[in-house]
């Protein structure tokens, strides 16, 4: 009857977050494809999309599950911005910078060796790495006050943080790509 207990517990709180994820996914998806135009101007690109959106959910997954752990544990507080916290949230951002330009690196390597018209290693560095830091931050906030208000809540933070941020983090890196590449467009480079 536990286990029973247990499966319903994590199917009722996981499953409205996938639903709502899954229909705002298909949203993301309507504004993917109304961007390739501003996407196509910028040889290359599309390369780094499957690598930032892999990054931002595992890192917010990651984080999620840290912080999950933290409030179980009692190491992180729902009441104040504890040192757990702030240490978790500095990690996730340097993670996302530091291996957004790693993915750059290798997004463009790919580019070259496919042979296909390419943009400068130093725009996919800039796109790629401003990407990563803006999403990093809005995600690792975002994740923090999931999985803070589903404790409060009484809800086990597992079961929501984790599909949320996942969601969500496709949501925000696709936007936060936008933004940049409008700005490097704008720059001229």
């Amino acid at each position: 009857m536990v286990v029973a207990n247990s499966v319903f517990r994590i199917v009722e709180e996981t499953l409205p977050i996938i639903l709502l994820f899954t229909a705002v996914g298909l949203f993301t998806g309507g504004f993917l494809n109304g961007i390739v135009n501003d996407t196509s101007m910028v040889p290359g690109l599309l390369i780094i999309v499957p690598g930032l959106l892999g990054l931002r959910g595992n890192i917010s997954s990651a984080l999620g599950a840290r912080l999950s752990s933290g409030l179980h544990l009692g190491y992180i507080s729902t009441k104040k911005f504890s040192k757990g916290l702030r240490a978790n949230i500095e990690i996730s951002i340097l993670m996302s910078v530091f291996i957004s330009f790693v993915l750059s690196v290798l997004a463009w390597q790919t580019c070259m060796y496919i042979g296909g018209t390419c943009m400068s290693l130093a725009n996919f560095v800039l796109i790629t790495v401003m990407t990563g830091f803006m999403s990093g931050i809005f995600m690792s906030f975002m994740t923090s006050g999931i999985a803070i208000l589903s404790y409060r809540h009484g809800l086990d933070p597992d079961n929501t943080t984790l599909p949320a941020a996942a969601s969500i983090g496709d949501i925000i890196t696709m936007v936060c790509l936008l933004l940049t590449v409008k700005f490097v467009l704008g720059l001229g480079l």
